[in-house]
């Protein structure tokens, strides 16, 4: 499946039952906590997200449109 977010696009971080297993370290070495919102800034090799100030390298299907709400999700 094809990277369906643009460069400019606003997302929230939202991992998926697979990346809450990570550690808060893991968080923190990508500079992005569940729930962040952010604009997209670069999309690596078309799959990995980063974000406003080179946050990120996770994986598009960590992430939702910023207008849907994640808690809906």
């Amino acid at each position: 499946m094809e990277c369906p977010f643009k460069i400019g696009q606003r997302v929230v971080f939202k991992p998926n039952e697979h990346s809450r297993g990570w550690s808060q370290h893991s968080f923190e070495r990508l500079r992005l906590n569940p729930g962040d919102i952010g604009v997209i800034t670069r999309i690596h090799e078309g799959k990995y997200l980063f974000l406003d100030d080179d946050r990120g390298g996770s994986h598009w299907e960590c992430f939702v449109p910023a207008t849907q709400n994640p808690v809906d999700e």
